[in-house]
């Protein structure tokens, strides 16, 4: 068995060995740590996407139509057939339908429409050729036009219907003398067939009651139906002057009380139209009254209107009241300016310079030019110290920086880049929470702003 005395047993050292690794991780440790906590803490800058907009004070109401309308009766009972279509002029004396006592007039063709001859075939040859067109001109970008397309169809098919009941009519005789009444237009005019209660009234006897489109009650007259003896056959415009009268309050008469002419628009169209105005006070408002010329055909159908009266209309970039700030600038007299030589066409300053041990030098600086006035150039303050002193170029003159007038430029500092960059602004109106300013400054659409213009300072890293 070996000899066990004489093993030496050597004890380690356990005492904690620092080394500089250990040093300079523990460093980076607490550098991580304490960014992340800053970071933490910190309050993130918020951006805003600017988009094209704009704010109005028109003033938006309905509107009644109010033309001299004509109830034209029927002097006895029986079967109306209208052969003239709704909304279509005619001449004075034109037939516009006929009242039929006994019906035999329309049993007949609805006997021969059965029969499959109630058109010829140069009359299906006129529908095809008018369809045919209207598919060779066909664009999605025109699909209004097939509002048009059914007009002229079913001008077209009625056109040769009427043409099959007047056939028939002098096919009858005296025998249809004796029970079928023609009636014609009175005076040449537009034709509608519907009616009411509002033909008689004018922008006098009008009552802010009139004005509820639930109480409204319009009776259309139809082709078919049995009209009473003294009932109204249809009504015919002969005269194209109408009125829009318009409900408005007291707040919106005094809003357009300055203006000689009113613009407006109605239903919603791009036709602007003007027109000279009265007003008929009543309790609790007034009537707007607005005298037409011109566009009554266009609206005969219609009683009431969608109108919006143009005061202010204000286009442009709508930004955040919050992103808005003033600026200090230097007004710069422009004959210190210079061009920059073979460098550049950009305008230059030369500017003399003393550093802390009194030597002097000149520097050529470019600054940005904000806005320009007629004698003055407006720059950035942060490009000078207050010791700077301008030199104008091929003269011996100078100019003081710490003598140049200041002024304050409205503008917003654009993040697109990932910096508070100041952009002027020229602001063309002011709402409550927005802002629309104009489309001829550096400001463009899409540009991301700063939400906030307290949180920053120009030129700041905010990403």
């Amino acid at each position: 068995m070996a000899n066990r005395g004489n093993r030496k047993v050597v004890r380690m050292n356990k005492s904690f060995q620092v080394n500089s690794a250990l040093i300079i991780f523990g460093i980076i440790l607490i550098y991580v740590v304490v960014s992340a906590f800053l970071a933490l803490r910190k309050q993130p800058i918020t951006t805003y996407k600017v988009n094209a907009s704009n704010i109005n004070n028109n003033i938006i109401c309905d509107g009644i139509a109010l033309r001299q309308e004509k109830e034209i009766s029927s002097d006895k009972s029986g079967y109306v057939c209208y052969f003239v279509r709704d909304g279509e002029k005619v001449a004075k004396n034109s037939a516009v339908c006929t009242v039929d006592e006994t019906g035999n007039l329309i049993q007949t063709v609805e006997r021969k429409d059965a029969t499959d001859t109630k058109f010829s075939s140069s009359d299906y040859l006129e529908i095809r050729s008018a369809i045919d067109v209207y598919k060779t001109g066909y664009s999605d970008t025109n699909f209004f036009e097939v509002y048009t397309f059914r007009d002229t169809i079913e001008s077209k098919v009625m056109e040769m219907a009427n043409q099959m009941i007047m056939k028939e009519y002098s096919a009858q005789g005296a025998l249809a003398k004796t029970t079928v009444r023609n009636m014609v237009a009175p005076e040449s005019g537009i034709v509608t067939y519907y009616t009411d209660g509002y033909e008689a009234l004018t922008p006098e006897t009008l009552q802010e009651s009139d004005f509820d489109r639930t109480k409204y009650n319009r009776v259309a007259l139809k082709s078919g139906e049995i009209v009473e003896s003294g009932k109204t056959l249809f009504k015919i415009t002969a005269n194209e002057s109408w009125n829009i009268c318009c409900f408005i309050n007291f707040d919106q008469a005094n809003r357009i009380l300055d203006e000689n002419r009113l613009y407006f628009t109605l239903n919603n169209s791009d036709t602007e139209m003007a027109a000279d105005y009265d007003m008929v006070r009543l309790e609790n408002g007034c009537i707007l009254v607005l005298p037409m010329e011109k566009y009554m055909i266009d609206y005969v159908n219609e009683r009431f209107l969608s109108v919006e009266i143009i005061l202010d209309r204000y286009e442009g970039l709508k930004v955040p009241n919050t992103a808005i700030l003033d600026k200090q600038i230097y007004k710069v007299p422009i004959e210190y300016f210079a061009a920059g030589g073979n460098e550049s066409g950009e305008n230059k300053l030369y500017v003399q310079r003393t550093d802390e041990e009194g030597n002097s030098t000149v520097e050529q600086i470019s600054p940005d030019i904000y806005e320009t006035e007629e004698q003055f150039y407006y720059v950035d303050p942060n490009l000078f110290s207050d010791s700077d002193v301008l030199i104008k170029q091929d003269s011996q003159e100078t100019l003081a920086v710490s003598t140049l007038e200041h002024t304050t430029l409205k503008g917003v500092y654009i993040a697109n880049k990932g910096v508070a960059d100041f952009s002027p602004i020229s602001i063309v109106r002011v709402g409550d929470e927005f802002t629309i300013v104009g489309t001829k400054d550096r400001l463009r659409e899409f540009d991301n702003i700063v939400m906030d213009a307290a949180q920053v300072l120009e030129n700041q890293v905010l990403y």
